[in-house]
């Protein structure tokens, strides 16, 4: 059975990562589950359902996907790459819990998903408003959504307002570590019931974003 740094390689040979993203790839996807230092009663229901919008080449999903006893839902709209994924997951040995999943993130924000995941991870997903917009709607009752953040613009990108708009509330953000360039991650809680027209198709989040 083959290691998640070698399908990370496998990705940089078709294009879905660089090599600079792979070798960085395990400690990175390692950093999103720092949210757990900032929710200690988080409540993990058996079962458990994250998601990770726009998998791409594996990074963060596939790798919290070794990571972490969960069921994860790898979702990416490009079918080479979610032919690649699946192939990815019999490699890793992880078909018993988990799917990969060709759909568009609004689509999948008004489908089954909905509603159901205590975890969202996205990396370099979309714009902030958008990621919100299309994250919000999949999180159940208290679930968590953990973005990437460039490191000097942790805390300035994610209002109040418009994160209240799809019922989420910021919970804080980190770093890998003090070094300057550091990775930096920025996670927000589901605290209300997301309305129910989002999210918007994404030609309207683009044309009027949240923020």
């Amino acid at each position: 059975m083959v290691n998640v740094e070698q399908i990370l390689d496998q990705a940089v040979a078709e294009g879905y990562l660089t090599p600079l993203a792979a070798t960085e790839g395990p400690a990175h996807s390692a950093g999103f589950l720092g949210f757990l230092d900032l929710v200690t009663s988080w409540d993990v229901p058996e079962g458990a359902i994250a998601v990770d919008l726009g998998t791409g080449g594996g990074v963060p999903g596939l790798v919290l996907s070794t990571l972490t006893p969960w069921r994860w839902v790898l979702v990416d709209r490009g079918q080479r790459r979610v032919t690649f994924l699946q192939w990815a997951v019999r490699q890793l040995g992880l078909e018993d819990r988990v799917e990969v999943r060709l759909a568009d993130a609004v689509d999948a924000g008004r489908g089954v998903l909905r509603g159901t995941a205590s975890l969202v991870t996205a990396r370099s997903f979309a714009a902030p408003g958008p990621t919100v917009e299309c994250a919000g709607p999949l999180l159940a009752e208290q679930g968590v959504l953990v973005v990437s953040e460039p490191p000097d613009d942790m805390g300035c990108r994610w209002p109040a307002d418009g994160l209240a708009a799809v019922g989420l509330r910021d919970l804080g953000g980190w770093t890998i570590d003090d070094r300057p360039g550091s990775p930096g991650y920025r996670a927000m809680v589901r605290s209300a019931t997301c309305p129910d027209r989002f999210p918007r198709r994404f030609a309207r989040q683009v044309a009027d974003p949240l923020f």
